[in-house]
């Protein structure tokens, strides 16, 4: 199998010469940069493999049966603990933020799979998709149609090159980032094609969570080899900063070390 080497994707360091990190598993290296602590992914797949090998709704299904089959009982309380959300608190933080943010206009999805949020968007959104696995692009491509919009089948950059600058409202990353080889390349194109003032939304798994620190090696977030950025609330920062975005909203209550993922809302300057 074909493996790149990339170097840190925070700050550009080229960590190939220290010890791989206790997180690593077979023959996927996972690095802590010497030069700004990032956690990565050294030697992930190529794109092209993403498309089909290692396409989301595969990665996802062999890890959901592998930690069902390994620990049944927390598998268990998780899916539970998911549905009590679902069912009784209706708990759903991106709809919340496009509604408080009063989204309209077009919207982007990067990494939209097969269209679930995107087909769920108010009225007066005009949805738009970017996909890289064959099968979610078609399916997302069905659930936008009619709506003005398109989803198209291909990397992030590649997708985002199709699009004018000042073209988007509002782009969502949900949780997309954690999977992007090249992260600031692509927040820097999404700085690009959103209007000024523009809003974008993130949403990632927190590396810094007391669950992680208590699950250690088996942490849901860990996802070989899918799963190449290991977002602290510092780099997620620094990323955004470093791609010329301006933080709006990155609070505590949406960064709680208690929980497995973090928010937030990045704008690009302007009048």
């Amino acid at each position: 199998m074909t493996h790149l080497h990339r170097n840190c994707p925070i700050c550009g360091a080229d960590n190939r010469s220290k010890a791989q990190s206790r997180y690593s598993k077979g023959e996927w290296v996972i690095k802590e940069c010497s030069g700004c602590s990032f956690v990565y992914l050294e030697n992930p797949p190529p794109y092209s493999d993403l498309e089909e090998n290692f396409a989301w709704e595969k990665t996802f299904a062999k890890e959901s049966d592998r930690r069902r089959k390994k620990n049944p009982v927390l598998y268990w309380i998780s899916s539970k603990n998911k549905q009590f959300k679902a069912n009784y608190l209706k708990r759903n933080k991106l709809q919340y933020l496009l509604r408080s943010l009063r989204v309209r206009g077009k919207v982007l999805e990067v990494g939209c799979a097969g269209g679930h949020y995107l087909k769920a968007l108010d009225e007066g959104c005009v949805p738009f998709g970017i996909e890289i696995s064959k099968q979610l692009a078609k399916m997302a491509e069905e659930a936008v149609a009619g709506r003005g919009g398109k989803v198209i089948n291909s990397s992030s950059l590649d997708g985002l090159a199709h699009f004018k600058e000042g073209t988007f409202d509002c782009i969502i990353m949900s949780a997309y980032l954690e999977h992007e080889i090249q992260p600031r390349e692509v927040l820097k194109e999404a700085g690009r094609v959103l209007k000024p003032k523009g809003r974008l939304i993130i949403k990632v798994p927190n590396f810094n969570s007391i669950n992680r620190v208590i699950r250690d090696r088996n942490w849901c977030g860990f996802r070989y080899p899918d799963h190449v950025n290991y977002f602290t609330p510092r780099s997620l920062k620094e990323v955004l900063k470093g791609a010329g975005l301006s933080i709006e909203k990155f609070g505590i209550q949406d960064r709680m070390p208690t929980s497995d993922n973090m928010w937030l809302v990045a704008a690009r300057p302007g009048r």
